[in-house]
């Protein structure tokens, strides 16, 4: 793993950072307000929203978010949302590490910080591993799946958990790079 996160680094741009931030962008752009979206979705259930949006919900939560959905809104969830939502997160994770490997190439620093890339790979997992355990919810609807609804709860957690480390990790840096910088001058 660390020869890998060494060699990102090494091959980090400012043109790959700024392909994955729009890679990143259309697929929030298509996942948030786009009629395959959760735009859509909204539409058709009248307001009633997604899984992915509540934060360690519980067994009770999730049977009522799902009921709220209605047959044709859970059938938009699990063929328009969900399949937009495997590369979205791979899409985040892009994004996040290619900041953080650019910001960290170009500090300059002796001491490997290559670490900092993993809480990206960590939003792009658990949003993952949320999203099988909402298939399972979906396609086993009413009779939900305890381990199912617990494994898309504790997974929502850490990725939610995940995004404000990987802003201020990316923050940080351009701080330190700033510095650095203007100290050059």
């Amino acid at each position: 793993m660390g020869n890998f996160l060494n060699r990102f680094v090494e091959r980090s741009t400012l043109v790959r950072s700024l392909v994955f931030t729009a890679i990143f962008a259309v697929f929030f752009l298509l996942i948030n307000f786009s009629p395959i979206g959760v735009a859509g979705l909204l539409e058709i259930t009248g307001g009633a929203n997604i899984l992915d949006f509540e934060v360690a919900f519980t067994f009770e939560r999730a049977f009522e978010v799902l009921y709220a959905l209605g047959e044709d809104g859970r059938h938009f969830y699990l063929t328009r949302i969900l399949p937009l939502d495997f590369p979205f997160p791979a899409s985040v994770m892009l994004f996040g590490m290619g900041w953080i490997g650019l910001l960290l190439k170009h500090i300059n620093t002796k001491e490997r910080y290559n670490l900092l890339l993993l809480p990206p790979v960590m939003f792009a997992l658990f949003d993952w591993i949320e999203n099988v355990g909402i298939i399972v919810m979906l396609n086993n609807f009413p009779d939900l799946p305890v381990w199912a609804v617990w494994m898309s709860s504790v997974a929502g957690v850490i990725k939610y958990v995940s995004v404000p480390i990987t802003l201020g990790v990316i923050a940080v840096l351009f701080v330190i790079f700033c510095i650095r910088r203007k100290k050059e001058a």
